[in-house]
């Protein structure tokens, strides 16, 4: 049976959505969270206070959100489809990578502005732990594929492999590399490719692979 298709009203109302998230992922960045405001979201997005908590919620909610508009900027859906097809261990890694870099580069902005704020700020520490939880499922994903290539280490389970991939690629990792030490995205997703490759898979499945290009 196929789903119902999306009416006009529908349509503006997810645009609507859309555009008050990035309105606070843009005043977030500028300002901080704590220093943002519902009242100013709703000033630079156009939109009436109530039609904030309306179609997408409290502040708390607006910044949870985040992580869904992340996604959507970052291409992941389609980059998760492709590692999913992915048939070569050294490319499934190398994918896997590629995906965290378009993530912490074309959002990196906000991302620094909930690290900052998780000490001090419960609703970035839940939107942070939402993401992580996110991140962790796509690290266990490309462990078990690579385990089901029958490439890992010996001296690896999928739950090592798993958690060595979510830890190098961590937004606190790439924020690490790109931001505090200088190095450029492609350097960082180079480096982070090779050491993958050399430290999850069989000495006879390290067939390089170059990082694909943005």
């Amino acid at each position: 049976m196929n789903a119902a298709r999306p009416t006009r009203r529908d349509i503006a109302a997810a645009e609507t959505r859309r555009e008050i998230l990035r309105a606070a992922r843009e005043l977030f960045a500028a300002n901080g969270y704590a220093n943002t405001s519902i009242q100013q979201i709703a000033e630079a997005s156009g939109v009436a206070v109530q039609t904030i908590y309306s179609s997408v919620g409290s502040k708390a909610a607006l910044v949870l959100a985040l992580n869904d508009l992340i996604d959507e900027e970052a291409g992941v859906a389609e980059l998760a489809v492709e590692v999913s097809r992915e048939t070569k261990p050294a490319a499934t890694i190398a994918k896997g990578v590629h995906l965290t870099r378009q993530l912490n580069e074309r959002c990196g902005d906000i991302i620094r502005v909930l690290l900052s704020a998780q000490p001090s700020e419960p609703d970035a520490a839940a939107a942070l732990a939402d993401g992580m939880r996110r991140h962790d499922q796509g690290a266990n994903q490309i462990a078990a594929k690579i385990a089901a290539l029958d490439a890992l280490r010996p001296d690896l389970t999928p739950e090592r492999a798993a958690a060595a991939f979510s830890m190098m690629t961590s937004p606190a990792s790439w924020q690490q590399l790109t931001h505090t030490a200088g190095w450029s995205y492609d350097d960082a997703e180079t480096w982070l490719t090779a050491s993958l490759t050399q430290l999850l898979l069989q000495p006879r499945r390290q067939s390089r692979v170059r990082p694909k290009s943005v």
